[in-house]
């Protein structure tokens, strides 16, 4: 049976629920990610919470920052609360605060909300959602067929499609997920390995023409080229 995958933000090393990922037969890819803990598809993401971080982050205001950004990225964000619920009262003055921010973010942004007891009830959450995500993809819509003249939008379709092995099909795609030609030119490898028909190769080489110091075309090259 191959693998299935998921991308794991680098702070999510050390909690050890990609160890228990790892075990249940998800290959986990680490990269740092701008959004989320976890990307199980272009469309699905899961921000992982302690019961101690996410009461700290309700104080901070740092959870309605970051349900917001998700909710803004995916189309459906997951938030995950990871931890025994008897400590919220150990750990907060008032409780109705800590689930007042939980209906809050929720409502607001359409946060679905996972609990877990643990790490390891944590990677069989993760490892379900990655069973039903791939068992029920979530259909792309068709692309529109683009107008004769050389529209705005067509122009941002050829600046993607120029990538390594992104032909127009693809490169509309990602501009239909992300939005704008910067968008999707600032997704990291991890992000951009989930997009059907890209892969963590051709990711990887899409990153390294981004990324690379231009060191000048050699004398010749591009005459040759043109010739």
């Amino acid at each position: 049976m191959i693998p299935v995958r998921v991308v794991a933000d680098e702070r999510e090393r050390a909690s050890g629920v990609p160890e228990e990922l790892s075990k249940l037969n998800v290959r986990v890819y680490f990269s740092k990610l701008s959004v989320g803990d976890y990307v199980l598809s272009p469309e699905v993401a899961v921000e992982r919470k302690s019961i101690p971080d996410l009461i700290s982050s309700v104080y901070d205001s740092r959870i309605f920052i970051q349900a917001s950004r998700i909710a803004s990225a995916y189309a459906k964000p997951y938030l995950l609360i990871e931890g025994d619920s008897k400590e919220v009262e150990r750990l907060t003055r008032n409780v109705k605060s800590y689930y007042g921010a939980i209906a809050s973010v929720t409502l607001a942004y359409g946060l679905r909300v996972l609990f877990t007891a643990n790490k390891t009830e944590t990677a069989v959450a993760i490892s379900e959602l990655l069973r039903n995500v791939r068992a029920r993809p979530v259909p792309h819509q068709m692309s529109e067929t683009p107008p004769r003249s050389k529209s705005f939008s067509q122009q941002q379709v050829y600046l993607i499609s120029s990538l390594p092995g992104v032909g127009r099909k693809l490169a509309e795609r990602l501009l239909r997920k992300y939005g704008s030609p910067r968008r999707v030119m600032s997704l990291t490898q991890g992000e951009l390995s989930l997009t059907p028909g890209i892969g963590w190769k051709r990711a990887e080489k899409i990153k390294r023409l981004l990324d690379e110091s231009f060191v000048g075309v050699p004398a010749g090259e591009s005459q040759t080229k043109l010739e």
